[in-house]
């Protein structure tokens, strides 16, 4: 069980950087997106479509993630170009109709699990220690340090800089913000192109593990919305422990036979025990109220 749990550590980092993503889009222009991960998998498919054509795989590497970029760049500019005005539950509706169009466009584009799944590069799957039976790759390593430098660096940013403050005033008062001369546009443009080009690192560095097929990876945006729930949609570090939490969560369910099969499940049973206690508390925060 502890090997399970430790190998579990391996998605974990990935999954935190999602939730992170998550989070970083919603505090900053206000908007839950959906479409987060499907925009990282077209761009990382964009770079596995360029190696197996025998292109360097650090240029490949730079022409997925500018692809990544300027495509949730073009969905940014365009959510804040059209529907600025309406409330998030549109906004967020607006990202799952993007979702689902890019799932299929890059299903049709790259195939199936069955016919699409790729080869991804692995530059970082060289062993660094062994802890029990369980070899921890490089990879882990990384995506750990990436995930708390993004919770660190973006902590620091948004409370001791001046265009943290102006980010948070885009998040929290879009229209009193333009007014007082913040280029909110700009601003937005900026955010989702920067969480468009972090989402297709994080899915090129999670797809050796997880079978590479465009649907996989266009689907985790369930599990970086569990991990994002964990934190509330807010607090960075709680987003960063809960996908740690789910990784490790998964990494025990892998080690059960029964259950094994059901490993898919655990992001949704995350998000539903959350709902459910953040409903029990309301209630109970009401009734002693009173």
């Amino acid at each position: 069980m502890l090997n399970s749990v430790i190998a579990g550590l391996s998605s974990g980092g990935g999954y935190a950087l999602l939730g992170l993503c998550v989070v970083l889009t919603y505090r900053l222009v206000a908007v839950v997106n959906f479409a987060m991960t499907a925009v990282g998998a077209m761009g990382a498919f964009v770079m596995v479509s360029l190696t197996d054509e025998g292109l360097n795989v650090w240029l490949a590497l730079l022409i997925g993630l500018v692809s990544a970029a300027v495509l949730s760049g073009v969905f940014g500019a365009a959510l804040a170009r059209w529907f600025a005005g309406h409330r998030e539950g549109t906004k967020a509706a607006v990202t799952v109709a993007v979702y689902v169009a890019l799932t299929a466009i890059g299903l049709r584009l790259f195939g199936g699990t069955t016919t699409g799944a790729r080869r991804f590069p692995d530059p970082f799957s060289d062993p660094v220690f062994t802890v029990g039976s369980v070899v921890i790759p490089q990879s882990v390593l990384v995506s750990l340090a990436f995930a708390v430098l993004i919770t660190v660096g973006v902590g620091l940013m948004l409370t001791r800089t001046r265009i943290g403050l102006k980010l948070q005033a885009l998040s929290e008062r879009p229209g009193t913000a333009q007014v007082v001369g913040i280029p909110a546009p700009v601003l937005a443009v900026g955010v989702w192109s920067g969480v468009g080009a972090i989402t297709m690192l994080v899915i090129v560095l999670v797809a050796p593990r997880l079978g590479g097929d465009f649907g996989t990876l266009a689907g985790l945006i369930s599990t970086a919305l569990a991990v994002a729930m964990v934190g509330a949609f807010k607090n960075l570090p709680l987003t960063l422990a809960g996908g740690l939490i789910v990784g490790c969560l998964e990494g025990m369910s892998s080690s059960v036979d029964s259950i094994q099969k059901y490993q898919g499940v655990v992001p949704f049973l995350v998000i539903l025990v959350l709902l459910w206690w953040r409903s029990r508390r309301e209630v109970w925060d009401t009734a002693h109220s009173r």
